[in-house]
């Protein structure tokens, strides 16, 4: 298995070494948690350093069998395999293993992390993005999976919340626990196992029928394709009891959202590929060969954004650092499967999760989490993906926990504080954690006030929409220089890319309507 080789910049050449056999002997309790990364039916997802090299940084699932259930553990632990199989050689596309640990009543997976997030925050809901960002991510992800394919393996579970983004965009497909092997040996096998999630799902999934392996991926990249593009889902799942999806196979109502906001190129490529007729489904290698695909929706911009490391800089004497080809898997369970969802809700109902700023005695945090940015230590910002969610006010912590409390509850959903300075916040399709932070940049500064909101589980753009609400509601607080701070810092991304998504889909819609 490939070594992790961590790179310091600027600085001499340096490097860092994390080998699989050195997490096999080192006790679990050797590496610090820094944040909370995700939530599931098996457990949860934890950024994790090495307290001897902090510069390491890597995620690690963490999944109870204490419970003694064999079908459990035996699923457990066949995802580790197979993703041990898939990291052998490994691909940029797809998340890499870097070691498997068993310890007390927990199994532990040890994966890349990946620092900027995954591929729903990049979808602006009822928006999308560009056709060049869709089209971008989007070939890499049919570049994924034709190597786990290549291995005889499917995934079972695309959608955007299992796509996970590096520093410099390179998606990666992350969440084995739905895989399994459809060919060993050159035979294949079908399958039967109802599984995934439903807005994603393939019809021959969802009516409980056999079914091969490759095809219910493709569809389930179609939607991906299709979410991206619109910024929606086109149904709630792809059976007879939903209207749009038969609208969809009976080729009617295309003038109508979501179909009328992608080009017909784009519906081109979708018609192929989100076919109920299997036979008929496109192949990887046709979707490549497509005029869509192939197309040059023009060059995108998807380097770091440099204005955060210079700021950062500024803040932090020790060197910057990244993690070569980093990633993290995410949900382990189908998120829209009922008692699934009721299992995880209970589950994070019953603890307070951990937030990479909270200290390490709970008692210690009196009031709101803080992030001194003038240390001269390891600097938290570090470890901060990019996203849309969060923005900065111009009341204190105690007030803005107070006020987002207040109008989550009127828009009618439900909250638990579980910190001074942390919510879970829940609806039916999705639910988040909001984290009040005070960021300190200069003590004779006024500290300024963030929040920030991640989703924990659920569909992404159900939290988005969630957010959204949110933030309209306390536009009378929102401080425009803190958000201009938080962009600069890289915490957020470019005002340029957000107006780039709107002014697509007005592009977009005028064509539409002149067709």
């Amino acid at each position: 298995m490939t070594d992790v080789v961590v790179h310091s910049a600027p600085g001499p050449s340096s490097k860092s070494v994390l080998k699989p056999e050195t997490i096999s002997q080192q006790p679990v309790c050797s590496y610090e948690v820094v944040q909370t990364l995700g939530e599931g039916a098996f457990g949860e997802v934890l950024l994790i350093t090495d307290r001897t090299n902090p510069n390491c940084a890597l995620a690690m699932k963490k999944m109870s069998v204490s419970d003694g259930d064999q079908d459990k553990i035996k699923q457990i632990r066949k995802e580790g395999l197979l993703q041990k199989m898939l990291s052998r050689v490994g691909h940029d596309n797809v998340i890499r293993l870097i070691g498997i640990k068993c310890e007390s009543d927990y199994y532990y997976l040890f994966l890349e992390y990946a620092d900027c997030g995954e591929l729903f925050d990049k979808i602006e809901p009822d928006v999308g993005m560009t056709p060049a960002r869709a089209q971008f991510y989007f070939r890499q992800l049919i570049s994924g999976l034709k190597y786990i394919h290549s291995y005889g393996i499917v995934h079972r579970d695309i959608k955007p919340e299992n796509l996970l983004l590096t520093s410099s965009q390179v998606l990666k497909i992350s969440d084995f626990g739905m895989a399994t092997v459809f060919r060993h040996n050159g035979v294949e096998r079908d399958l039967d196992m109802s599984c995934g999630t439903l807005p994603y799902a393939a019809p021959e999934i969802l009516f409980g029928r056999k079914y091969k392996g490759e095809p219910v991926d493709v569809w389930s990249a179609g939607v991906v394709l299709i979410t991206m593009l619109t910024g929606e889902l086109p149904w709630e799942k792809a059976d007879d009891s939903s209207a749009p999806y038969l609208n969809w196979i009976s080729n009617t109502n295309l003038d109508e959202n979501p179909w009328r906001k992608i080009d017909v190129r784009g519906l081109s490529l979708i018609r192929i590929i989100v076919t109920n007729n299997v036979a008929n489904r496109a192949t990887l290698d046709r979707i490549q060969r497509h005029p869509w695909f192939t197309h040059n929706y023009g060059v995108s911009e998807y380097n770091e954004n440099p204005a955060k490391r210079r700021k950062i800089e500024k803040f932090d004497n020790i060197p910057n650092t990244q993690v070569q080809t980093v990633s993290v898997a995410n949900n382990c369970m189908d998120e829209n499967n009922s008692s699934n969802r009721a299992h995880c809700e209970k589950e994070a109902l019953s603890k307070k999760v951990s937030s990479f700023s909270q200290p390490a005695n709970m008692d210690d945090l009196i009031l709101s989490q803080r992030i001194d940015m003038s240390q001269g230590s390891s600097n938290p910002l570090k470890r901060m993906v990019c996203r849309m969610t969060r923005f900065c006010v111009n009341v204190d912590a105690a007030s803005a926990i107070a006020r987002v409390s207040t109008e989550c509850e009127c828009a009618d959903f439900s909250v638990l504080q579980t910190t001074a300075a942390q919510l879970l916040v829940s609806t039916p399709r999705a639910t988040m954690m909001v984290n009040v932070y005070t960021m300190i940049a200069n003590p004779k500064i006024k500290p300024a006030v963030m929040i920030d909101f991640r989703r924990s589980r659920g569909d992404g753009i159900e939290f988005k929409r969630m957010f959204i609400e949110v933030r309209n509601r306390m536009q009378n607080l929102i401080c425009s220089i803190g958000n201009d701070w938080l962009e600069n810092l890289g915490l957020t991304p470019p005002s340029q890319e957000r107006d780039e998504n709107a002014s697509s889909q007005g592009v977009m819609r005028m064509e539409s309507d002149a067709n």
